[in-house]
């Protein structure tokens, strides 16, 4: 099962430190306490929408970018998901997907 307050403060982790700031920066950037931004960063916590948008604006991200962490899930996760999307794939899309993974094998 997928946890989504992990994969949520994974996620402000990776854009924090691609702006190079440490959590007490992004904390009052965003106005809250350091403490705060690493429980949210360790999976403890989850942000209120407000704090979501306020850590968007901060990081230079739109809010929905922060819900993009498919790749981080365990890879028995992202197995699952790629099998349930080829499922709902016609047989030419099929195809093309198949064309695709065997260029990342033929490597």
């Amino acid at each position: 099962m997928v946890n989504i307050k992990n994969l949520f403060g994974r996620k402000i982790k990776e854009y924090r430190k691609k702006k190079n700031l440490t959590q007490a920066q992004l904390a009052e950037l965003v106005n809250v306490d350091d403490k705060h931004i690493s429980c949210i960063e360790s999976g403890k916590n989850f942000p209120s929408p407000d704090l979501i948008e306020r850590l968007a604006i901060s990081l230079n991200v739109e809010p929905k970018d922060l819900f993009e962490f498919y790749y981080l899930q365990d890879t028995k996760d992202l197995k699952s998901d790629i099998i349930t999307m080829l499922d709902k794939l016609n047989k030419d899309e099929l195809s093309l997907a198949h064309k695709y993974v065997r260029t990342f094998l033929l490597k």
